[in-house]
């Protein structure tokens, strides 16, 4: 079992694998192009949720050499049938258009367009299904941001 071990270990070291947030070598230089990047404002309440979210993972400095341009477009979907032909379920697709683009020269170093889905019950309170709508497309917003802070460090790793 050990020696199994011990050789999936060494042929994977063998393949090149580089851990994305190295310990002692790119993190820092990955950190500071990390925090060059100016997070452009995104409208209505989820893309201030995603905007924070961000900048709180960029630790964004004064010295800005990137522009992340975001938009945000959210959907419903109604299925699931009750006997009284109401949906029971809804499901919720968030799409975030994404653009870096270095400020110097306008050149956009990536675009992207990334996709988060949920489903929720619909219930007889209508409370309680404004809430539960409104937390899912939090919960989207989040994973959305961190996907979206990934795809930033694998960009930067390249270089």
């Amino acid at each position: 079992m050990r020696i199994l071990l011990f050789i999936s270990l060494l042929s994977l070291a063998a393949c090149g694998f580089k851990p994305l947030y190295e310990a002692g070598g790119s993190s820092e230089a990955m950190q500071e192009q990390l925090s060059a990047i100016d997070v452009g404002p995104i409208p209505d309440r989820i893309g201030q949720i995603m905007r924070n979210r961000l900048l709180d993972r960029l630790n964004v400095s004064a010295q800005q050499k990137y522009r992340l341009d975001i938009s945000l477009a959210q959907s419903m979907e109604g299925y699931g049938v009750r006997p009284d032909a109401a949906t029971s379920q809804e499901q919720l697709t968030l799409l975030a258009s994404v653009k870096l683009v270095a400020l110097t020269d306008e050149t956009v170093l990536f675009e992207e367009e990334m996709r988060a889905r949920t489903s929720y019950d619909i219930v007889l309170s209508d409370f309680a299904t404004v809430t539960q709508r409104e937390d899912s497309a939090r919960r989207l917003v989040l994973e959305l941001a961190e996907r979206i802070h990934r795809r930033l460090a694998l960009q930067f790793s390249k270089n």
